[in-house]
């Protein structure tokens, strides 16, 4: 039986104890699946509470993008610079956490990709955008990263990697008011980073087209350009080297379906 002292009694505020709970929630999810770090944290379908606060995530999401200023080149064409930032930045606007101080960065890279790392970090190569057509199908990257944000997909795929590598030890760490401690935020940092291009889940594509076209429709964007950039990415996704992207966000013809479905909903 685990006993929590006195002291540590009196900090677990409505806020704190539900955090607890959580964990508990999550952690006994993951050692009844036997999931010891085996899994992909992006495809696994266990319960997924979400106990890291969101002053926390800012601050993984602002160490994680440093990581990867370090590992990637950096685009320096500063009007493509404006132009990406200035689409998601429009789109951002409209999103269900548009409390967030949103980054977009181009890496300078003939990979075709685009991830979002905690706490709004939206990336895109040049390679993917080479592929894009217009404003709209470029909106239909961005905004499907920015749904990834708004479920927290990252978020909950670093929160599942922590509890599998270090367990119960890290509930304290989520509890104080000035977010999360020093040496546990390099950690989960490094962490975020190396997950980022792992394969997301089915669930979590669909959900982020949903929010995607959501934010595209109400940024006066076309939310079809989503359909044409999952064929195209279908299309190539038969060839010899296939997009970086499809092993990452596949595409499927469940995903275009799900898109058409959502924008007849909003009509």
């Amino acid at each position: 039986m685990i006993r929590c002292s006195r002291p540590m009694r009196e900090r677990l505020d409505g806020v704190a104890a539900k955090r607890l709970l959580s964990i508990f929630v999550l952690f006994t999810a993951m050692m009844a699946g036997g999931e010891a770090g085996a899994q992909n944290p992006f495809t696994s379908t266990a319960y997924d509470p979400v106990f890291i606060g969101e002053e926390s995530e800012i601050e993984i999401g602002k160490n994680t993008d440093e990581q990867l200023r370090q590992k990637y080149k950096i685009s320096t064409d500063r009007q493509l610079n404006q132009r990406i930032n200035a689409i998601g930045q429009k789109l951002a606007a409209r999103s269900e956490r548009k409390n967030l101080k949103y980054s977009f960065t181009v890496i300078d890279d003939e990979l075709v990709n685009a991830f979002a790392a905690p706490g709004g970090y939206i990336y895109i190569t040049t390679g993917i955008l080479k592929k894009l057509k217009n404003e709209h199908e470029i909106a239909g990257v961005l905004g499907h990263e920015i749904g990834h944000v708004v479920q927290k997909h990252s978020l909950k795929a670093l929160q599942r990697q922590m509890l599998a590598q270090f367990g119960l030890s890290i509930m304290g760490a989520m509890f104080g008011d000035g977010g999360i401690s020093g040496a546990l935020l390099v950690k989960a940092s490094e962490i975020s980073a190396s997950l980022l291009l792992l394969k997301n889940s089915r669930e979590n594509e669909l959900q982020a087209d949903a929010e995607g076209v959501r934010i595209m429709h109400a940024a006066g964007y076309n939310p079809r350009a989503m359909i044409d950039i999952q064929r195209m990415l279908l299309k190539e996704s038969g060839g010899k080297n296939p997009p970086a992207i499809i092993s990452t966000h596949p595409p499927s013809q469940e995903r275009i379906d799900a898109i058409e479905q959502a924008i007849r909903n909003m009509r």
